[in-house]
């Protein structure tokens, strides 16, 4: 009976065991995990690096051309006409038009499948199986390769997009071990679904004295691949000034540290995310007045107001020259001498006013002025408030700036990134003697000719460095000697195995050749991960001139590079690897990296066998507060 018993319970242990292997293998097919979800199989893709459009879908069976496919990123579905499947080769391309996959981001395809009996299986009008090894549990074949699991509920950004809807039962995803072959970003990003203009959670003000400006953001759980400034445009709508913030806490600046001119200028917020997503909050408008002691300033549209006879307050009401008041506000004038009246017209609308008394009128109604018109050192003066109102304008009196703000209607700036680009700024007028530029400091190192390459990190973390070595260039350019040659290396920051991924722009003597290689370069995408550049060195090093009598490196980045003694399948070469070339080709080599850290103590020893300098790259960011 024993026996019995214990055979019985041998018997439910096996069936038990075999059950439970079903229900939980799964397989690995290349770099790919396929499950099945409902009556679709899920099938795991690489994850996204802000730069790869190409996937690869390796399958443990082959599947016909016909065979529909639905491409995933983050659990939002991708539609159809933004991707192009190759049967034969077993990829996907996400097309030109579409962002390609952030950094961090799971993508996914499904395809579907159909029941049979009990037993799981493959459609055979959609699925051909291969021919493999037998499985080591007797099971139908397909079950070793295929579990059952339910999607898990989507992000709540998916909401937010304009992307199909999708039920999904609320079943914990079952845990997939990192590929060995990747590094895994230890806080993925979230899609930055922050709104932008009046819902923009963020509020910026300028204090009652109008010395300094704070920011404070409402938004909760800030992804630490986020990046926040405050814009600063000219009254052109130019970018000048760009100032890093950290959003967590509330963030004071004096406007004296800006250096601005007297004239007017746009304030905004702005959050990046490191896939180029961005969000902004309305541009506010802010009157700068430096001489608000001795003069009142005077803004229509923005634009700072010029008059040969400056405003002047009488009554209450500020008076400033007609004319120029008036053409600026659009309107068409007309003086009478005889009787020492303006008309002004406008579309429907006609003024009067004369030169003594309070009595105006409007379209033939009059109207009481607080002070009447007068003349002033030969120039005929008009209250501002009235005639700029009577045009249908909104004025303003900024008591902090003592200026007078008038506007015919909101102002239209733009935030997009393309609108972007700093504006180049006297370098001589800017930097004092004892602040000397990191590029001016190299230059005075040169005594003769040299070849010169710039290795840059191109990302979206660099903006700031980028948007440095572009606007100081040319005074390097101008210090080095005659003859010099320079020439760029851009990479980005992802895991490159091959310097096509790399982008050279050939050698030129030309200086605004040069500086419009640096415009091309655009900050992209990229995570948390640890650089690939000693690729880039090394590319550096191959494109030097034969002839070339003195060669310099200037590596730029703020990040680790790859060493494939201690990062194995991710680098080509090792730093020992690249200090060796340099010394054989006779390579000074610069950096700009971060004061502390790994890349400080592989860049040094790169620095000080190859007659060097190292640079903190704090000091090669523009416009940043500190």
């Amino acid at each position: 009976m024993k026996l019995k018993r214990m055979m019985f319970l041998l018997s439910f242990l096996t069936i038990f065991v075999g059950l439970f292997t079903l229900c939980t293998e799964s397989v690995h097919a290349a770099n790919s995990t396929v499950f099945r979800n409902g009556d679709k199989l899920k099938l795991t893709l690489d994850d996204g690096n802000g730069v790869n459009r190409v996937f690869k879908f390796d399958l443990p069976f082959t599947i016909k051309p016909d065979t529909p496919i639905r491409l995933y990123s983050n659990y939002i579905e991708i539609p159809s006409g933004d991707f192009t499947i190759d049967y034969a080769n077993s990829t996907i391309t996400i097309a030109d038009s579409r962002p390609a996959p952030y950094s961090g981001s799971e993508n996914h395809i499904e395809l579907p499948i159909t029941m049979k009996g009990s037993v799981q299986s493959v459609d055979e009008s959609t699925v051909t199986p291969l021919e493999e090894e037998e499985p080591k549990v007797t099971q139908p074949e397909v079950e070793t390769h295929i579990k059952e699991i339910s999607t898990p509920s989507k992000p709540e950004v998916a909401q937010q997009l304009d992307e199909p809807k999708v039920i999904e039962s609320q079943v914990t995803q079952p845990v997939v071990e990192p590929k060995v072959d990747q590094a895994v970003d230890e806080s993925p990003e979230i899609p930055l679904t922050i709104p932008s203009g009046e819902n923009f959670p963020g509020t910026f003000t300028i204090n009652s004295s109008g010395t300094s400006f704070s920011v404070r953001l409402k938004i909760k759980n800030i992804q630490p691949t986020y990046t926040s400034y405050v814009m600063v445009k000219n009254a052109d709508a130019q970018l000048i000034k760009r100032i890093q913030f950290d959003p967590e806490t509330k963030f004071t600046y004096p406007l004296s540290n800006l250096n601005l001119s007297t004239g007017g200028y746009y304030f905004y917020i702005k959050m990046i995310d490191q896939s180029g997503n961005s969000a902004a909050s309305v541009p506010q408008f802010v009157p700068i007045n430096n001489n608000k002691a001795q003069q009142v300033e005077v803004f229509i549209d923005g634009k700072l107001q010029q008059y040969e006879q400056p405003a002047t307050s009488i009554s209450g009401s500020m008076l400033v020259p007609f004319r120029a008041v008036f053409e600026a506000l659009g309107a068409k004038v007309k003086w009478d001498g005889a009787t020492k009246t303006v008309t002004a017209t406008k579309g429907n609308t006609t003024i009067k006013l004369t030169v003594g008394s309070r009595d105006a009128y409007i379209n033939g109604k009059l109207v009481r002025l607080n002070a009447a018109p007068r003349l002033i050192n030969g120039k005929v003066m008009v209250p501002i408030r009235f005639v700029s109102e009577a045009l249908g304008a909104k004025v303003k009196w900024n008591i902090a700036a003592q200026s007078v703000v008038i506007f015919l209607a909101p102002p239209q700036v733009l935030t997009t990134s393309e609108s972007e680009q700093l504006m180049e700024e006297n370098e001589d007028a800017s930097e004092s003697q004892s602040n000397t530029t990191i590029l001016k400091k190299i230059s005075t190192t040169f005594s003769k000719s040299t070849d010169i390459v710039f290795v840059i990190d191109v990302t979206s973390s660099m903006t700031g460095t980028l948007d440095y070595v572009r606007q100081k260039v040319k005074g390097f350019v101008d210090s080095v000697p005659a003859g010099s040659q320079f020439a760029v290396v851009a990479f980005r920051d992802i895991n490159l195995k091959a310097d096509k991924d790399l982008e050279f722009l050939e050698f030129t003597t030309d200086k605004n050749k040069l500086k419009g290689n640096l415009n091309m370069l655009r900050p992209s995408a990229g995570g948390d991960l640890k650089e690939s550049g000693l690729e880039a060195i090394q590319l550096a090093i191959s494109k030097f001139p034969k002839n070339s009598n003195s060669k310099t490196i200037i590596f730029i980045t703020d990040a680790p590079v790859h060493d494939k003694n201690t990062d194995l399948g991710k680098a080509r070469f090792s730093v020992d690897e690249i200090n060796e070339q340099l010394q054989k080709n006779g390579v000074i080599f610069n950096a700009i990296v971060p004061a502390n850290g790994t890349a400080n103590k592989q860049m040094k020893k790169l620095v000080d066998t190859n007659k060097g300098a190292l640079y903190d790259i704090k000091d090669a960011k523009l416009n940043l507060a500190k």
